[in-house]
């Protein structure tokens, strides 16, 4: 019996792999239904939307105001309103589409990691990593809220593949554009300008030539990044002679704010406890009639929870000197370890970026397995049950009105209400 099963998932899955693109193009279309339906049913806003919205509004009306964020991820918002109308669905729909289309980029990012592996190899670990991206629900929640962390994630995404392909070609277009997007990822948040950490150690372990490369990697990583980062503060103070000034004034405000914050919230995590899901937030919840209507920032516990074989898995990897664990598992500790030096509030969402690698590294060791006996088998049992979870949670990440028992059903920790 478990020969046919095991034979069965073969066949499977040489089609998937011949089928590639069909098979993406599926998840594709499937998770921007779950992005978009019933993206408006909530009328009133969720968790921060009463203040970024307002902020994206403020660019439409151009109204002046403060934000302690670059603009870019507000004005990504109010392309949105602009273009769908200022109602939920218009406020919403942007990160939406971001969201949707992290799973192809991390296909292709994945992919890119493994350029110096077979070519099947790196398809799987692509799969699996869009896969993984698919069946998040702390993904799905912020793809679905007018906020800014679905765009963030996105951009970082887009600047590892880039230097990586810069890294697998050696060709300088790929190391502008990966300047450029990384002038993109810090103009939501200035927390994106850790990914020249990871550059720098991809340049290490790829041992790309530093000095003769300098001059490009001081234009390209250095120079383009901030020409991109600063111009769009000129949607927040006009060019004049006193541009610069009021853009570091700007700077001094938003760092005094985020270093001095000492203000506490009832769902306030500890960052060493996000990957154990200690603490989500509820970024909305009403009783409706006796029916519970509640939006949880909660991932997808077997996949976040994975985090607690994998880690030790990637240090073995680095002990063993594989670049792709080096790779991951620094990029990981560079966007997690960070929160570490804060005693502000922080929340579950500041964990997204370092998830993002983390997928990386689950999708490797998941491809691993493979080669081991029935390990297609115990693949397949990790994806149905990551899948069987996403469809259970669907309620409470989308908002869908559910019984009170069937709520509670849904909260496994104390932390978790």
């Amino acid at each position: 019996m478990k020969k046919t099963i095991t034979n069965l998932i073969d066949f499977l899955g040489k089609e998937i792999l011949n089928q590639t693109w069909f098979f993406l193009s599926l998840l594709i279309l499937v998770s921007f239904f779950l992005r978009i339906w019933h993206l408006g049913a909530i009328k009133e806003p969720i968790f921060d939307e009463v203040y970024f919205v307002a902020f994206a509004k403020n660019y439409l009306t151009h109204v002046t105001f403060f934000d302690i964020h670059p603009p870019l991820g507000k004005l990504i918002l109010a392309c949105g309103i602009k273009i769908f109308g200022d109602n939920q669905f218009g406020q919403r729909i942007m990160p939406a589409i971001f969201g949707t289309a992290l799973i192809p980029l991390g296909y292709l990012a994945a992919k890119e990691l493994m350029a110096k592996a077979k070519p099947n190899r790196a398809k799987i670990v692509g799969l699996f990593t869009a896969l993984i991206l698919a069946l998040d629900g702390l993904l799905l929640v912020y793809s679905r809220v007018g906020l800014m962390d679905i765009f963030l994630v996105f951009f970082i995404i887009l600047s590892f593949d880039l230097f990586l392909k810069f890294a697998n070609t050696q060709k300088l277009l790929f190391l502008f554009l990966a300047g450029a997007a990384v002038g993109l990822t810090a103009s939501v948040k200035y927390i994106g300008a850790l990914l020249i950490l990871i550059f720098l150690i991809i340049i290490l372990i790829r041992k790309i030539p530093f000095l003769k490369n300098l001059l490009y990697f001081i234009l390209f990583l250095g120079l383009v990044p901030a020409i991109i980062y600063l111009s769009f503060f000129l949607f927040n103070f006009s060019l004049n002679n006193q541009f610069l000034h009021e853009v570091l004034n700007w700077h001094k405000q938003s760092f005094n704010y985020n270093l001095t914050l000492t203000e506490g919230h009832p769902y306030a995590s500890k960052w060493w406890g996000w990957f154990l899901l200690l603490r989500p937030i509820w970024l909305y919840f009403k009783d409706v009639n006796g029916r519970y209507i509640g939006v949880d920032g909660i991932g997808n516990p077997l996949l976040w929870w994975s985090a607690i074989v994998v880690l030790p898995l990637m240090i073995w990897g680095v002990v063993k000197r594989s670049k792709v664990n080096i790779i991951v598992l620094s990029s990981f500790l560079i966007f997690w370890l960070f929160w570490a030096f804060f005693s502000r509030v922080l929340f579950q969402y500041h964990a997204i970026p370092a998830f993002i690698f983390l997928t990386f590294g689950i999708a490797y060791w998941l491809e691993r397995w493979l080669q081991i006996k029935f390990g297609n088998v115990y693949v397949t049992i990790y994806f149905l049950a990551a899948l069987v979870i996403f469809i259970y949670f669907l309620p409470i990440w989308m908002g869908l009105p559910i019984s009170s028992a069937n709520f509670y059903h849904h909260i496994w920790l104390k932390g978790w209400i």
